[in-house]
């Protein structure tokens, strides 16, 4: 039994971990792309320093999950099985998606949306299309108006065959360990 939930944690932190680093690729193939790019890394650092809840659904082939992780006191926790479990530290996920950024290669295609309703909270919605050796990408982020927060974000990958959509909430969030 505890075999079988050590592996469940292992892919669901490289499941995340993936899922981030697919969400961080460089958006530079355009002007649109740089400041798409600006956008995004600014709301991940936030993320990175600002307590957040974040709730995911992932559709895998045929397969559903779902996963939770909360970003507080420096350090990033998963809930995997109904249990919380310390992930990583959040200084080696800015160190991994700060790797993937200057690693990825890939052409980029992003742009603005329009501004949407999140939650009760202005959104900004940015597309981007990224086509690297591993396959493509398509991403819709929605970004806070006022506080410059990822609010959500949705991945298709692999032509639809890895579907993420994640939801970042802000309010009363600790450390659940």
């Amino acid at each position: 039994m505890a075999t079988t939930r050590t592996k469940w944690l292992h892919i669901m932190v490289g499941l995340t971990i993936g899922y981030l680093l697919m969400g961080m690729s460089p958006l530079t193939a355009q002007d649109d792309c740089k400041v798409v790019e600006k956008v995004l890394v600014d709301a991940f650092g936030k993320i990175h320093n600002t307590p957040a809840h974040v709730y995911t659904t992932s559709k895998i082939g045929s397969q559903n999950f779902t996963s939770e992780i909360i970003y507080a006191a420096g350090s990033m926790y998963m809930k995997v099985n109904g249990k919380w479990t310390l992930a990583d530290s959040i200084k080696n996920v800015e160190q991994l998606e700060q790797k993937n950024r200057h690693n990825a290669n890939s052409k980029d295609t992003c742009r603005y949306l329009k501004d949407e309703l999140v939650n009760g909270e202005m959104a900004a919605v940015y597309s981007s299309h990224s086509e690297t050796p591993k396959g493509k990408i398509d991403m819709q982020i929605w970004i806070s108006k006022s506080k410059g927060l990822l609010l959500r974000q949705d991945t298709n990958s692999d032509e639809g065959k890895v579907l993420n959509s994640s939801r970042y909430e802000y309010g009363n969030v600790k450390p659940p360990l």
